[in-house]
């Protein structure tokens, strides 16, 4: 039914237009439909062309990268096999184990002297001062050193003399070929490490591992990490995906097999994503040890990245390829994290990712496991499915997508070539606001001639017009010139009649409403007046606390009996007009009088945190006001005051008579405390007395009996002191 409705509200927008409007719009329309149609289809077939070609060029950019990602894999398994046959790798492998044993052999010897003791203080210390603290900031957690710790003396041993006391720092912890120990080990060790050494410097690997298959020793680590020398089926690191590489290569079964182990969150490495790549090291077809490469990122990055030649791939401003693993997370960097960090937060956090994890990118400065992109574009690729779509990005950003699996040996990920869509489509954009600026170019100029046209043709008509949308806009002066007895002159009077007759409805309205405001005021406090003009029909507030008094002319029945009735209201008039100015004059809300009581409120409808001591002065001019009133009219009338405080509800009562008024305990005590006062005295209860916190001079009047509460302290307000408070 919406499309009704729309066309009614169209077909009424048109009949409000000027004749010589809707002549102009008519022609004005027929030129403008016509290039619309004209610039829609060429628009849509120029985009149609557009993405058709942007797809191509992404299908061919994904497809190069997907044989570059599987080339760069096969080299790397091609590497790993052809060291791990390497005569070098063989005998390295040998002899690392049998140092490596004859270090455990003698550990029990080494555990129980002096030096061990200091050997592993100083290990401490340097988990405890360098390690852990890099760890917990890139975890984003809190590791103790007992989850890391080396469990087994010869680890200690060796991560001493190789880690915590080499003088290399961090990072290059790999420099140092030879300890100074006299060990079969070190010996070994200074043998060989510079050939692993330029092995992994040449080819890029982050680590190279040498592990005895027996025992599941690290007995050699290029790098010297915290994993060096531990055991992966005993020490900190068993539940690491580097023993799961160690494990996955030690169930293969033919020489030359590789296995490879996905990304995962390595504690040795800082925290840092790491995979690994391990294969069997055999002698004589007796396998010796595993041969393990912890993956080469940068290289992965570089392939992904093309060295951050974006643009000369025919990428772009915002083009960028990337790699998805079986878990929904990125296997390669992010290019908005290289080229625009700021901007890569900002949208990442528009789409609610966690500080914790913006953190972790910018602390690891890459995306690889912390990046997610759990898209249907994803999940289709990696059930082995090719594709090209405009989907959402794991930035949020709309793009254009070619996207498709690739094997990393028993892994599946996904690999996508990606454009945003404002790029993509820049060139069409462009010229689709050519095509309305010319549209809009045509409908000026036609615009221009047809009210050339239209104007003589229809002018007496657009004045009338003109005039009644003044009238309309809420200008009731309006008079149009009759210039004519036609038809068109009758309408200018008719329109002229009814324009005098509107001005004076509505000057009769507006002084009405101001009438009704006014006597609305005069009965209701100026925010409960407002309420109810805007519209509120009940109203009814709870005030935690507020001052009320009560005020009764003593004798004053008996004394006016007698008296004319006017005098009698003149005088009640004359009186209660004085307390009036009073308490407007210091913001006290005035509720009603009854014959010759008077009742006021301090602290609602707004809010007084100092109501007692306002009420406290207002019951003293009160006073002081009778006085002036027995002064002027030579009467020896007397009043008495009561005062009390404490939580009260408030609301209008009526529907067509409206009476604001209190209610709850605090007026009856209120009450009370006038009825069994004294003449031209103020009696004030003790809640009152509290609020007050001795502000004001009061005398204790000692204990009365009141009507349905019992025996109650009050007190007598001092008339000199809240006199000099008045003076002041």
């Amino acid at each position: 039914m919406d499309f009704i409705r729309d066309g009614i509200f169209l077909m009424a927008g048109l009949s409000a237009l000027r004749i010589r409007s809707k002549a102009t719009l008519f022609i004005v329309s027929i030129c403008v439909i016509v290039s619309g149609i004209s610039g829609w289809i060429s628009y849509y077939h120029a985009r149609a062309s557009l993405e058709a070609y942007t797809f191509r060029q992404l299908t061919s950019i994904q497809s190069a990268k997907t044989s570059q990602a599987s080339e760069y894999f096969a080299l790397i398994e091609a590497q790993v096999r052809s060291l791990a046959r390497n005569p070098t790798t063989i005998a390295a492998t040998a002899e690392l184990k049998r140092g490596f044993f004859e270090l455990s052999r003698r550990s029990d010897e080494r555990a129980s002297t002096q030096q061990s003791a200091v050997r592993s203080v100083d290990l401490s210390a340097y988990y405890t001062d360098d390690f852990l603290p890099a760890l917990n900031i890139g975890a984003g957690t809190s590791f103790g050193i007992e989850s890391v710790f080396p469990v087994a003396e010869t680890a200690r041993y060796l991560q001493y003399h190789y880690i915590s006391n080499n003088d290399f720092p961090v990072g290059e912890k790999h420099q140092l070929g030879y300890v100074d120990d006299q060990s079969l080990y070190s010996r070994v060790h200074a043998q060989f490490h510079q050939v692993f050494k330029e092995y992994q410097n040449e080819f890029g690997y982050y680590d190279i591992f040498l592990i005895d298959n027996s025992t599941g020793d690290i007995v050699y680590s290029v790098f010297k990490e915290v994993d060096f020398a531990t055991n992966l089926r005993s020490g900190p690191f068993q539940k690491s995906n580097l023993a799961d590489a160690f494990d996955a290569a030690n169930q293969l079964t033919a020489a030359g097999d590789v296995a490879f182990i996905d990304f995962d969150y390595y504690r040795p490495s800082y925290g840092a994503p790491a995979a690994f790549v391990a294969t069997l090291v055999y002698d004589d077809e007796v396998p010796i040890g595993t041969l393990v490469f912890q993956f080469p990122v940068d290289k992965l990055n570089a392939i992904m990245t093309d060295n951050g030649m974006w643009r000369e791939d025919g990428l772009g401003e915002t083009g960028e390829t990337y790699l998805v693993g079986d878990d929904f997370s990125m296997r390669s960097i992010s290019r908005f994290l290289i080229e625009d960090r700021e901007g890569y937060f900002k949208a990442l956090r528009d789409v609610g990712y966690p500080e914790k994890t913006i953190a972790q990118l910018n602390y690891f400065d890459s995306s690889i496991l912390l990046q997610k992109v759990h898209t249907r574009a994803a999940m289709h690729a990696l059930e082995g499915g090719r594709d090209t779509a405009i989907i959402d990005d794991y930035r949020g950003v709309s793009v254009l997508s070619s996207f498709g699996p690739v094997a990393f040996g028993d892994q599946q990920w996904a690999l996508f070539a990606d454009v945003d869509e404002a790029e993509a489509f820049a060139a069409v954009d462009a010229l689709n606001r050519i095509l309305v600026l010319s549209g809009l170019a045509l409908a000026l100029v036609m615009a221009a001639l047809s009210t050339v046209v239209v104007r003589r043709l229809v002018e007496p008509i657009v004045d009338l017009a003109e005039a009644a949308e003044e009238v309309g806009d809420g200008n009731f002066e309006v008079q149009l010139a009759i210039t004519s007895t036609d038809e068109i002159g009758e309408l200018t009077a008719n329109f002229n009649t009814m324009v005098s007759s509107l001005r004076e409805q509505r000057e009769a309205i507006e002084f009405k409403n101001t009438e009704n405001t006014k006597l609305l005021l005069n009965v209701l406090p100026q925010p409960i007046a407002e309420r109810l003009k805007d519209g509120e029909t009940q109203i009814a507030d709870a005030f935690p606390s507020a001052s009320v008094v009560f005020t009764d002319l003593v004798g004053f029945t008996n004394w006016s009996r007698g008296l004319p009735p006017m005098m009698v209201l003149t005088m009640l008039d004359d009186l209660f007009g004085s307390f009036d100015e009073v308490a407007t004059e210091l913001g006290v809300e005035k509720i009603k009088t009854i014959g010759d009581a008077y009742m006021a409120v301090c602290g609602l409808p707004v809010p007084n945190p100092k109501h007692a001591e306002t009420m406290a002065l207002l019951a003293s001019r009160i006073l002081i006001c009778l006085e002036e009133f027995n002064a002027r009219n030579g009467t020896q009338l007397k009043m008495r005051v009561g005062l009390h405080c404490g939580p009260v509800v408030a609301g209008v009562i009526g529907t067509s008579k409206f009476i604001y008024d209190l209610w709850g305990e605090t007026i009856n005590m209120a009450s009370r405390m006038e009825s069994t006062g004294l003449p031209d005295e103020i009696q004030i209860s003790e809640a009152f007395y509290d609020a007050l916190d001795g502000s004001y001079e009061v005398t204790p009047r000692g204990e009365i009996e009141v009507k349905g509460v019992g025996t109650v302290s009050t007190y007598l307000l001092g008339k000199r002191a809240v006199r000099s408070t008045v003076e002041e």
